[in-house]
């Protein structure tokens, strides 16, 4: 039988919580209810207490409230919290996990979400959800649901919102098909919507050639997620098309994937090939961010919500400059492909954010900096243009059968 873990404050959402299980039990799940609350008394018995869950993180629960510093008693229980979640998953008795909660709630919800691998199924009721939830989700497969109404009490609303809360939560541990066994090696590839000609082209080709490619978006969350596969052991090479978040990471763009992007791959010896990937700009969302320093550059809006500045060379050669000192600790097969005739759609003869010199100033700065053991290949192409994607697939498909 399938166990649906409910957890979360049974002080102030007891009701709320036992209406859930009751659902949950009527459909034939077992449930596990885990206690994260610290101030009244939890409303009915959990399954697991609050007491275990401050322990878990090394407090015991009398020290845990602290109304000079609540922020610290939130920091306590999201971490007991997750490290109760694994080990209900590492014993089995965990196949989805469902949460309700206001900010409290859904930071110590999301918490024990964020610990739980890729593929089991996680449903967070909040009254946050319509505001930037990236802090709560992370690199996770976190579902957020609206409760539109505070969370407080049983009514006509809230019922049918927790209700159909519950359904989405069986619904998706029945529907799980379970992790698929393939001989194929698993690919991944950095992409954007606005490279698609090359992306579609690429994943085509090597699909026919007996990969099996997952694409990751590169807007931050993206990147982090790509680099967490691969420091996971589940990539057996990468195809990094679009590098643009190491450039919003040097200059304070929204899509930031961290310190550690480019460098899990070339730490995992696995075979990689580069793509400067619309490097040539760095991304403002919502476009009133664009700071003071940036104004009166050629800017294109890729949507009416995301504003891209374009890069100029100092800027470039620092990108260049930060990538070879990254991939030069590469262990494994390492190239970079280069598109000579432009890195983004934007970046193209009489289009908005054309700028040959300062790419130029990117390409001068890698290649004085980058080791010889990294092959670069320089195409006479835009990277949209199909022989550059052909010519970088060839590459890529060089690189993985040196590895055979």
């Amino acid at each position: 039988m399938k166990t649906i873990a409910l957890m979360g404050r049974l002080d102030s959402k007891g009701k709320e919580y036992a209406y859930v299980k009751d659902i949950i039990l009527r459909r034939g799940f077992e449930v596990v209810v885990v206690d994260t609350g610290t101030r009244g008394a939890p409303q009915f018995k959990p399954d697991v207490s609050r007491e275990e869950v401050a322990r878990a993180a090394g407090v015991e629960i009398q020290n845990v409230v602290d109304r000079a510093d609540e922020t610290q008693e939130i920091r306590v229980m999201m971490e007991g919290a997750a490290k109760v979640a694994q080990k209900l998953y590492a014993s089995g008795k965990l196949d989805g996990i469902m949460c309700l909660g206001g900010s409290r709630g859904t930071a110590i919800g999301t918490a024990a979400m964020r610990a739980l691998p890729f593929g089991i199924p996680k449903v967070m009721v909040s009254t946050v959800a319509s505001g930037d939830v990236r802090p709560y989700v992370g690199t996770k497969d976190i579902t957020f649901i609206h409760s539109v109404t505070d969370i407080n009490g049983l009514n006509r609303m809230t019922k049918r919102l927790l209700a159909y809360a519950a359904g989405a939560v069986t619904g998706a541990v029945t529907a799980d098909p379970g992790i698929e066994v393939s001989d194929k090696p698993l690919v991944a590839m950095s992409v954007m919507g606005g490279v698609n000609r090359t992306v579609f082209l690429a994943q085509k080709t090597l699909e026919e050639r007996g990969f099996e490619v997952v694409s990751f978006h590169a807007v931050g969350t993206g990147g982090q997620a790509m680099e967490e596969t691969v420091e996971q052991g589940l990539i057996d090479g990468v195809l990094d098309l679009v590098t643009h978040e190491l450039i919003d990471g040097l200059y304070g763009g929204t899509y930031n994937a961290g310190p550690a992007r480019l460098e899990t791959a070339g730490k995992k010896g696995i075979p990689q090939v580069i793509v400067p990937g619309c490097l040539d700009f760095i991304a403002f969302s919502p476009p009133e961010k664009i700071p003071e320093a940036f104004k009166g550059r050629k800017v294109f809006y890729h949507t009416p919500e995301v504003a891209i500045v374009r890069a100029n060379r100092d800027e470039m050669a620092s990108a260049g400059k930060t990538m070879s000192e990254k991939l030069n600790k590469a262990l494994g097969p390492t190239a970079v492909a280069i598109p000579n005739k432009g890195f983004s759609p934007a970046d193209r003869q009489d289009r908005a954010l054309f700028d040959p010199q300062a790419d130029a100033a990117f390409i001068k700065a890698l290649k004085r900096n980058l080791k010889p053991n990294v092959r670069i290949v320089e195409v006479d192409a835009h990277i949209n243009d199909e022989v550059f994607a052909r010519q970088v697939v060839d590459l890529f498909y060089e690189l993985m059968k040196s590895r055979a």
